[in-house]
């Protein structure tokens, strides 16, 4: 049940966006964001793992960097893969509504999120749209290709 005297979310936040990987991953696609959209002001977070850093150790960062990222209304994390390390740690942190977790992030998926928070959209709504548009932008070059050069 919420709080009545809690206070309410700005409604011009947006929701916070954190990319959670192993090894550099996270910060390398927080920099090529920042080139692509440099115009974007909105904060991006990162949280790269060290290959060999303690559970208990990464866990800790996750919790301060999630509410660094989180701006009155929620967060979504990105994270490299399911089953891995980044994702299992995030797990401890998914509340329905307000931190939702998307797993295999990619580039294009990164731009999509910016995009759905600048709209305004809750957590779990650019979850559903960010596995939508993962999707959509793993491609098969070759095949693709040999379908646009076939005859109608």
């Amino acid at each position: 049940m919420k709080n009545p005297d809690a206070p309410l979310p700005d409604p011009a936040a947006h929701v916070g966006i954190l990319l959670i990987s192993h090894g550099p991953l996270a910060d390398a696609l927080r920099d090529t964001v920042r080139v692509l959209e440099p115009e974007q002001e909105e904060p991006l977070g990162a949280l790269s793992l060290a290959w060999d850093e303690a559970p208990e150790s990464a866990s800790g960062r996750l919790q301060k960097a999630i509410a660094g990222a989180d701006r009155g209304r929620g967060v979504v994390l990105l994270t490299d893969m399911f089953g891995g390390t980044p994702s299992n740690l995030a797990l401890a942190f998914l509340q329905k509504g307000r931190v939702e977790i998307v797993t295999g992030v990619n580039l294009p998926m990164v731009l999509k999120a910016r995009a759905l928070a600048r709209e305004g959209k809750e957590p779990s709504e650019m979850a559903r749209t960010l596995v939508e548009k993962g999707r959509r932008s793993i491609v098969a070059a070759g095949e693709l290709m040999e379908t646009e050069k076939r005859p109608a």
